[in-house]
């Protein structure tokens, strides 16, 4: 498969009115071709014990979070999909260190991630992404410069993942974000709301 050139990234700014007309904003990593929803999580549910996602085409999805403690609190409008609300978003306290989206692509190629996160004052400034191919070892070949800054507005962050042919058709894909700034304090918090993964049927 032809690889994605990754060296462009484009800001699009996005008005959020829903959510008291502040501005938010989108990156996007690469073109964004793929179409078909595999799996999203919109936490509306708010309920700290199920992991599992809203959507999924696979079984065997889930999180898992490397933190002190999560809860819930108000959610973002932005990457809202199957006519869910912004409802609720899912918040890791701190001390934190990462969480994990296990999100096997069997049967998908031509995969897109989407998500909101924000944080608290005080909580962690950036995160570095990565992913797994064989469930164990991390890198970021097919997403190039790994690591953004965290506001204290939700944005919205897209990552192509076409440049890696291995995360296709995979069972076992998961992307991980690593926390990094202000994480091991005893205050703070970081807010992820409507995880998404697109991707094309083979």
């Amino acid at each position: 498969m032809k690889k994605l050139i990754f060296s462009i990234i484009t800001l699009t700014i996005i008005a959020a009115g829903c959510v008291k007309d502040r501005l938010q904003s989108a990156v996007v990593i690469g073109p964004v071709t793929s179409d078909t929803l595999m799996y999203y999580w919109n936490f509306n549910n708010a309920d700290s014990s199920n992991h599992d996602p809203d959507f999924f085409v696979n079984t065997g999805a889930r999180f898992n979070y490397y933190c002190s403690y999560i809860d819930y609190t108000t959610g973002s409008p932005l990457n809202l999909h199957m006519a869910a609300d912004s409802g609720s978003c899912l918040r890791l306290r701190n001390p934190s260190d990462s969480v994990i989206f296990h999100m096997p692509t069997t049967g998908y190629d031509s995969l897109t991630l989407s998500f909101a996160e924000r944080r608290s004052n005080s909580g962690p400034s950036s995160n570095i992404i990565t992913y797994t191919v064989d469930g164990s070892h991390f890198t970021n070949t097919a997403i190039g410069a790994n690591t953004y800054t965290i506001d204290t507005l939700f944005n919205q962050y897209t990552y192509v993942l076409g440049a890696d042919p291995a995360i296709n058709n995979n069972p076992k894909f998961a992307v991980k974000l690593t926390f990094a700034n202000n994480n091991t304090g005893t205050t703070g918090n970081s807010r992820i709301d409507n995880f998404s993964l697109k991707g094309k049927k083979r």
